[in-house]
């Protein structure tokens, strides 16, 4: 997938997949694209297109897999809630953090959802996987299509920072906490190497049996650490808190702190928290 036949102002766009292709609609024109579909597909979706926007609430993306030979699935784009920036506040200041090519970004991440649900990988049967490892399996398709076309590295380490600073700013967002699945996928390819797989499912049929991964039990702590260090109203530092999740801790999220706020600074920050690593 190349991300730039997406920069078209068109209301909707056919975007191809490894099976099929997906329509790509602006919510301002939501009426006029969903007449796109075939019959079969449309009748997979509410009859009133103002329902799949209530669905979608004040997101920036909404995805909807559909079963059809040809359509793989809806990804509704409402462009201007797609942010331009994140942000996160710790060791009392806030850290802004630039998004370059957020639409293409995040369309590209819908896009792994689809890409998930017409798996022919046996790693992948979507009816076992949980909503977590969902996310994190789009976001290898994000990296995935982006070395694939030839993109910069840099917007890879752009959405590994984004999970991040989302993950410190609301500890609600670690259902899409995708770094301690990133940190395996960067660490065991070469960016020119996860470009050379000629599809998805062979980076998956390749990768996911040697992945760790994590219960819920284990992102329930994960994310009471978070919300310890970074959450709101957090007075005073105990380093001991859950010491034994803060060494794997410092390992996702050194890249981000490193990259926010500058080596020495980031690692007497770590020490500070005993996030040191393993």
């Amino acid at each position: 997938m190349i991300l730039e036949t997406f920069l078209i102002a068109s209301a909707w766009f056919w975007a191809p997949m490894p099976s099929g292709q997906a329509l790509v609609c602006q919510t301002s024109q939501i009426t006029d694209c969903l007449a796109e579909l075939p019959p079969k597909a449309r009748a997979q979706l509410p009859g009133d297109p103002q329902l799949l926007l209530k669905q979608m609430g004040r997101r920036g993306a909404m995805v909807k897999p559909l079963s059809h030979p040809q359509v793989t699935g809806l990804v509704l784009l409402a462009k201007e809630r797609i942010p331009s920036a994140y942000s996160a506040l710790w060791n009392g200041q806030v850290y802004v953090l630039p998004i370059a090519q957020g639409y293409q970004m995040t369309l590209a991440h819908e896009l792994g959802h689809l890409a998930v649900s017409r798996s022919s990988s046996v790693y992948l049967q979507t009816d076992k996987l949980s909503p977590y490892q969902h996310e994190w399996l789009a976001d290898f398709y994000l990296l995935w299509s982006l070395a694939r076309a030839g993109q910069s590295e840099t917007l890879a380490w752009q959405q590994y920072h984004r999970r991040n600073l989302e993950v410190f700013e609301s500890v609600t967002a670690i259902s899409h906490w995708s770094p301690p699945m990133l940190s395996q996928l960067l660490a065991r390819y070469t960016w020119q190497a996860l470009g050379q797989f000629d599809d998805f499912d062979s980076l998956i049929d390749a990768i996911y049996p040697e992945l760790v991964q994590y219960e819920q039990q284990e992102l329930d702590e994960f994310a009471s650490l978070i919300q310890r260090v970074f959450g709101a109203g957090t007075m005073h530092n105990l380093p001991q808190y859950m010491f034994w999740r803060r060494p794997k801790m410092g390992e996702f999220i050194r890249p981000t702190i490193r990259h926010m706020m500058g080596e020495p600074a980031a690692e007497q920050w770590l020490i500070q928290q005993s996030m040191q690593g393993e």
